[in-house]
């Protein structure tokens, strides 16, 4: 049987695939779709947010982006997709009610503008999953 799809109860979770096609044994063009990815979530993102090149939460969570309040963190399967997760920042004692309180529609704004650059898809069950499909323009958040 094959591996699930992840699942954090501390964020929303999309998952891309920008690794298809790749050959598995070209490690320049794995590296370099690794750092278009980074680039491409830090655009999507104000200046208010910090890069963290080196910041793990569990096994196979590597935090890339923080602000005050969230972080966005990345996991990859065995299947090559990349689980993008938008969700409260795990060190928080005071804020984390404001934080839980403005994560869900702060996550779909910044998912909107991420599927401009990728396709994104949702998990629907532990095994399906569904293509994400954006709010209208009026609905995101700045």
């Amino acid at each position: 049987m094959g591996e699930g799809l992840y699942w954090s109860r501390a964020g929303r979770t999309v998952y891309v695939e920008p690794f298809d096609y790749f050959d598995p044994d070209d490690h320049v063009l794995w590296r370099d779709a690794w750092s278009d990815l980074g680039e491409t979530i830090a655009s999507c993102l104000s200046d208010a947010w910090e890069h963290l090149p080196r910041c793990w939460k569990r096994s196979g969570e590597r935090v890339v982006m923080r602000n005050g309040l969230h972080e966005v963190w990345l996991h990859e399967d065995s299947y090559a997709r990349v689980h993008v997760t938008f969700g409260v920042r795990c060190d928080l004692y005071e804020t984390d009610a404001l934080a839980l309180a403005t994560m869900p529609d702060r996550a779909e704004a910044f998912f909107d503008r991420l599927a401009l650059h990728y396709e994104l898809r949702v998990r629907t069950s532990a095994w399906t999953s569904a293509a994400r499909i954006s709010r209208p323009t009026g609905e995101a958040l700045a």
